[in-house]
């Protein structure tokens, strides 16, 4: 009989992390033991009743890391800057005339550098998945500097590359692309029904640019699953749809059964209007997007889903529309 190998999934409770859980919880010749700081959560207690080993550990306390992950063949690493940066406790943590945003962007890279020094010396390792996103910075070649959830997750890619390369030969890199889920609870970036009854969606983004889109709740296990089973070194761009926002509308449409349409606001203009370093960050956020792609196009590394050959077929954007309610958008 073959033997069981572990995956430690660090992060578990959260969209991505919990998808690779579900997945590899019903992988035969897996076993998972899923990371939280909560293990008496709801989500880590359905996570336990499924059969997973459910451990606290804290990004910010090693000491709580290094027996976690011992052990491991593969594991599963996903940190939370949004988290950091919207949480309460955080507000009075940035340093004088430090922006909380670049207060959260460096402790998420110091959480990351936590796990990392802890994964490079685990013996049994046999492959690490990174959840990362492309350097802003360095693909749009200097021009838009202030997208630190992206590039924060980016340098501690750097620091994993440059520090650890026994590591790095183990690693491959899992980029997740535009959360759906967004457009259903991210008030920015919602559809919105106006006094003629059409749906618009309005923002800064070229409606005409195509984007990655995914289910990060349901598509990130079996993008990771899939990147454990194959070769090492891959750095994949994570979609299940590659769509302009125009495209994204007109789907919307045929579920809702009303007019959409997706509008791009005039330059200078912004839906976002403070704090003034969040409208910063998120001005320069979609301005590379549109400009030089959610993915840094630039990069020469980046592979797609169809380059992943066990990888298996996705839903569709209509279909997990489909499941959602829309009831505000049909009133």
């Amino acid at each position: 009989m073959a033997s069981t190998k572990l995956i430690v999934v660090v992060g578990a409770t959260g969209n991505q992390g919990g998808s690779v859980a579900d997945v590899f919880l019903s992988t035969p010749g897996w076993r998972v033991r899923a990371l939280t700081r909560n293990p008496s959560s709801a989500k880590a207690k359905a996570l336990a009743s499924r059969g997973a080993e459910v451990v606290a550990a804290d990004m910010d306390v090693p000491s709580t890391l290094e027996p976690a992950l011992q052990g491991a063949n593969a594991v599963f690493l996903v940190s939370d800057f949004w988290g950091l940066y919207g949480d309460p406790a955080n507000k009075d943590k940035a340093k004088p005339g430090q922006p909380l945003n670049v207060w959260a962007a460096d402790h998420e890279v110091q959480q990351l550098k936590n796990v990392i020094d802890i994964v490079a010396k685990l013996p049994t390792l046999e492959r690490f998945v990174y959840s990362s996103l492309s350097n802003a910075t360095r693909w749009s070649f200097g021009k838009y500097t202030h997208v630190y959830h992206f590039d924060s997750k980016a340098r501690a890619e750097d620091y994993a590359r440059e520090t650890y390369p026994d590591l790095w030969a183990k690693t491959s890199i899992f980029q997740a692309g535009w959360f759906l889920s967004n457009f259903i609870v991210n008030p920015i970036l919602e559809f919105v029904k106006e006094d003629d009854g059409v749906a618009r969606f309005t923002g800064n983004l070229d409606v005409d640019v195509k984007f990655p889109f995914i289910a990060a709740e349901e598509d990130s296990g079996p993008f990771v699953k899939a990147l454990v089973e194959e070769p090492a070194g891959k750095n994949v761009i994570a979609y299940r749809e590659w769509l302009t926002i125009r495209e994204v509308a007109a789907i919307l449409s045929q579920v809702i059964g009303i007019p959409t349409e997706a509008v791009q606001l005039p330059k200078g203009q912004s839906k976002v209007t403070e704090p003034a370093e969040l409208k910063l960050e998120l001005d320069d956020n979609f301005a590379y997007w549109s400009e030089y792609g959610y993915e840094g196009r630039a990069d020469p590394t980046i592979i797609h889903p169809r380059d992943l050959p066990t990888l298996g077929k996705l839903d569709t954007v209509f279909n997990y529309f489909k499941k959602q309610d829309w009831t505000k958008l049909k009133a």
